[in-house]
């Protein structure tokens, strides 16, 4: 018998198959993978002080990345067009 581990890469690629499938009926449905907001680059340059919480530095970059990605004019939150 074949045994499947749950990996954080594993529940991601879940996610964004669910998320994909769901939204072809609800176009409000929208998946931001963490990655895009810190990923392995930015652990190098950032790493994770304890490993698990980002410090200062790091949590605005996370803000910063997340603000630019939800908020911009294409972006799942974007104001009302002019």
């Amino acid at each position: 018998m074949m045994s499947t581990w749950i990996t954080l890469g594993v529940i991601r690629a879940e996610l964004a198959r669910i998320t994909a499938q769901r939204a072809a009926d609800d176009p409000n449905l929208h998946l931001l993978d963490g990655l895009d907001l810190y990923g392995a680059a930015d652990f190098a340059e950032l790493p994770l002080p304890d490993q698990l919480h980002p410090d200062t530095a790091t949590h605005r970059r996370i803000g910063e990345r997340f603000a630019k990605r939800v908020f911009s004019a294409d972006g799942p939150f974007a104001g009302p067009s002019s």
